[in-house]
């Protein structure tokens, strides 16, 4: 059913001479683990993970509370653009893998639909998780900001607009009319994970440093501060920060959760452009593969930070279930009868 190796190309690499520079990419979809072991590595994790993607999602939409709080907005973006990226991406993924990486149907628009959630959705989670991370501090510090309609239209609604709609055009603009032309190859996981844009210095360096290693590091430079911020505060004013806490610890996990896994990879890739272009780049391969866990794991994130979640669900449980039995009281009457109360 699968093969023993799940390389089909060599994982170095494509190259651009243009313009007398020489640019060296990994071949993203030549991680040397067997298609076995990544088709159940991605089904076991894909199956959980979707449930929970509609219960936090349900949850979050159906209460007014949730729904209606600024800090929740940024937060459904990446929950929807990344259930997107597990429904769709992982799911053509899980199928090439079992297909021993071909891809069905053989067709360019699936392939350029593919790299759309596999680089568009991915680098518009992480500029807009770096939005959020920033946005974070007005919410706690200077709330003053988002205190009327007017201001809650140009400090929080635009800017979250902007960025999503610039990342997806862009990427729309660069996938579906490149350029360049592109070249599906429909016998490895993704077409081959390559769209020609890769190979336009350009359009590639604005992509890699102003879509992913900046943010990157924004994300933690913003979070980090936050997190003194917070702490400071509190020492200072020992007030009650429950709010900020929740606020605060909610960004916090996400933030570790994409840090964790993406924060190397942007190192490498830096060290890649420093000069270095075979640096590291066997263990990139594998970075990239397992930076599928955020889009996984994201919504048992997000779950962790809901505390009333927990309440509605287990009231869906029997054992939580509690038998409502008829008390029986007597009330004495002036006249000397009784009176039953059930």
């Amino acid at each position: 059913m699968f093969p023993e190796a799940g390389t089909n190309s060599s994982n170095l690499l494509l190259a651009n001479d243009s313009l007398n520079d020489t640019i060296i990419y990994p071949n993203f979809s030549a991680v040397n683990l067997s298609y076995s072991f990544q088709f159940w590595f991605a089904l076991i994790l894909q199956i959980p993970s979707v449930i929970c993607y509609l219960l936090v999602l349900t949850y979050i939409l159906t209460k007014k509370t949730e729904r209606q709080a600024l800090h929740n907005h940024s937060i459904l973006v990446l929950l929807f653009l990344s259930f997107s990226i597990v429904l769709f991406d992982f799911s053509w993924k899980i199928d090439s893998y079992r297909r021993q990486g071909n891809v069905w149907p053989q067709v360019p628009f699936l392939c350029e639909v593919w790299w759309l959630l596999e680089y568009g959705f991915y680098d518009t989670c992480t500029v807009i998780l770096a939005w959020s991370s920033f946005q974070r501090h007005i919410l706690i510090f200077h709330s003053n900001l988002v205190s009327t309609k007017r201001k809650r239209l140009f400090n929080h609604y635009l800017p979250l607009t902007f960025i999503f709609i610039y990342l997806i055009i862009f990427y729309i603009c660069t996938i579906f009319f490149p350029p360049c032309e592109n070249q599906y190859d429909f016998t490895s996981p993704v077409c081959g994970a390559f769209p020609c844009y890769f190979s336009v210095p350009p359009l590639i360096l604005w992509i890699v440093f102003v879509h992913g290693v900046i943010p990157t590091f924004l994300i933690a430079i913003f979070n980090i501060t936050l997190l003194i911020r917070v702490l400071w505060q509190r020492y200072l004013h020992h007030r009650d920060w429950k709010r900020c806490r929740k606020m605060t610890f909610q960004l916090l996990s996400v933030c570790t959760l994409y840090l964790s896994l993406n924060l190397p990879l942007m190192l490498i890739t830096m060290v890649q452009y420093a000069g270095y272009p075979d640096f590291a780049t066997e263990f990139q391969l594998y970075l990239v593969f397992f930076t599928n866990i955020i889009q996984y794991l994201l919504p048992f994130v997000c779950l962790i930070s809901l505390p009333g979640i927990w309440i509605k669900i287990t009231t869906f449980f029997p054992w939580n279930t509690r038998r409502v039995m008829p008390i029986i009281t007597t009330v004495n009457i002036r006249n000397g009868q009784q009176k039953t109360k059930v």
